[in-house]
């Protein structure tokens, strides 16, 4: 017993140590740090941050307190103070004022226009199309009918890309459209506008519960179709890719190979420059959507603890010593999203040995979706009859 209250005493021994022999946390880095408060006044933040210019704007000199950067997530993330920004800034064009309390732009230069984030999907919803695209138009003037928002749609897609379904116009003068799946359909839809009743109209691509709903108001027969083609295009994927001179099962097969390299590394170790490992990820950042201007003077790539949290990331070292992470995530996104296919040439000879199976099968399902189709307008018809009716009786 007498031991054990001894034990539990030897913790209050240490917290009566002098504050000296403390740990106490690590400072950050001033090139992350200087990095970040950059980035944060910079025309690539500012142009959607409508807070940030906002507060830059209300202030006649320009001037943004420092206690707004402060309070950003990343930087409480690294638990940056004031004198650790005012140091990390010393080698910055950013501007700070002589008590060190704000910050502003270099020669407080004029702010960008605010525009509208773009959304990036989420993983999750990167192959919600893969059935095909799903569409919404908003603010349609009135008396528009369904029959123009399609004429104006078929009119703009590419050549033999047919539309499966167009919904009538609702009360919110809304109208949803289903198109066949195409390569580069999402992106085509992400900037489709088309011109209806001398108004223009952009069309969005419906994500989450807007896409649920859609589906729920469509015709059986075409979530019938979207799932079979989805389907389809899902066993296209699930085929052998090549990055650099890697070849890879799959996508999944390349990014649980990512992982483990950045799992297999400590904080601070550089691949091997004449490494497979290093080749993979080099030829991987080609990928990003800014691998060409990122890669530059690349001359080396390390692993370390990401300046945005817990995690780790890959830092791209460059002529000169300087260092710059980079997403990982970013990149096999991309790669997912169009994939570097190996090309299959026992595949290739046997669609062009059996073209007239396949024109067969095409032919059936031809004829399956001409059935569905006359048997909704039929049902259409019904509908728009009975309101005719009932419009006479009461007259």
């Amino acid at each position: 017993m007498a031991e054990a209250s001894e034990k539990r005493k030897e913790p209050e021994t240490a917290a009566t140590e002098p504050e000296a022999k403390r740990l106490k946390p690590t400072p950050p880095d001033p090139a992350v740090l200087r990095k970040q408060v950059e980035y944060y006044l910079s025309d690539e933040n500012l142009k959607y941050d409508k807070f940030f210019s906002e507060k830059i704007a209300g202030n006649k000199d320009g001037w943004l307190e420092m206690s707004l950067i402060l309070s950003c997530n990343k930087m409480k993330i690294m638990r940056a103070t004031k004198d650790d920004v005012a140091s990390a800034l010393k080698e910055s064009k950013i501007e700070l004022s002589e008590d060190g309390s704000q910050v502003r732009r270099p020669g407080n230069a004029p702010l960008p226009k605010l525009e509208a984030k773009p959304a990036h999907p989420k993983k999750s919803s990167i192959h919600a199309h893969d059935g095909g695209v799903v569409a919404l138009f908003k603010d349609i003037p009135e008396e528009q009918q369904w029959t123009t928002i399609k004429e104006a749609c078929q009119k703009k897609l590419p050549a033999k890309v047919n539309i499966w379904h167009v919904s009538q116009v609702s009360d919110k003068n809304e109208c949803v459209i289903a198109c066949a799946p195409f390569d580069g359909d999402v992106a085509f839809f992400e900037e489709l506008s088309i011109e209806v009743g001398g108004k223009t109209l952009k069309s969005e691509v419906c994500f989450g519960e807007p896409l649920q709903q859609a589906l729920k108001q469509m015709p059986k027969h075409i979530r019938d179709k979207r799932e079979r083609e989805q389907r389809k295009r899902q066993k296209e994927r699930n085929r052998p890719i090549k990055v650099g001179t890697s070849h890879f099962n799959n996508v999944a097969m390349l990014r649980g190979r990512v992982k483990e390299i950045l799992n297999s590394r400590s904080d601070g170790e550089q691949l091997k420059p004449d490494g497979s490992d290093f080749k993979l990820i080099k030829c991987l950042l080609e990928f990003h959507p800014s691998g060409k201007n990122k890669s530059e003077g690349l001359v080396g790539i390390k692993v370390a603890k990401s300046s945005q949290g817990d995690s780790r990331c890959f830092y791209m070292i460059k002529e000169g010593g300087t260092e710059e992470d980079f997403s990982a995530k970013k990149c096999l996104d991309a790669v997912e999203m169009n994939p570097p296919y190996v090309e299959d040439k026992k595949a290739t000879a046997k669609a062009a040995a059996a073209p007239v199976e396949a024109k067969e099968e095409a032919t059936e399902e031809a004829k399956e979706e001409a059935k569905e189709e006359a048997k909704e307008e039929a049902k259409e018809e019904a509908k728009e009859e009975a309101k005719e009716e009932a419009k006479e009786e009461a007259k």
